[in-house]
């Protein structure tokens, strides 16, 4: 992700290096600037998507407050995340194009990408 060239600072323990390394915890970057905080996943362009929820798991949709929430103390530590929780955080979809360019959009509390100019972000 670019965001740290953009003056956001990374929050994550510990580096994500292996997307397929076993115990990722599923955040792919968790980032503060300006006092607000952002949760980010990262999707290369194409078929790539957010997951939906899976009622036979139980899992529920990618980046919705349900899935984050649970994993954001294993991304952070316990006290950085009960912190994010409270003052809250914006959801961004970060999607890498081939060449490397990054698009940036914004994503609701339920997991779902919001369209059109609404869901534009621009760090």
């Amino acid at each position: 992700m670019d965001l740290n060239s953009k003056g956001y600072e990374s929050l994550l323990r510990k580096r994500i290096d292996d997307i397929d390394a076993s115990g990722h915890n599923g955040i792919d970057g968790v980032y503060r600037k300006n006092g607000e905080y952002f949760i980010v996943e990262g999707k290369y362009s194409g078929s790539a998507s957010l997951n939906s929820a899976n009622p036979a798991t139980k899992l529920p949709r990618q980046m919705s407050d349900e899935w984050i929430q649970p994993r954001l103390a294993d991304a952070v530590g316990a006290d950085l995340a009960q912190d994010i929780v409270f003052d809250g955080y914006i959801r961004v979809l970060a999607k890498v194009a081939p060449d490397g360019s990054v698009i940036y959009r914004l994503i609701n509390e339920s997991g779902r990408v919001i369209r059109g100019a609404a869901g534009d972000f621009i760090p």
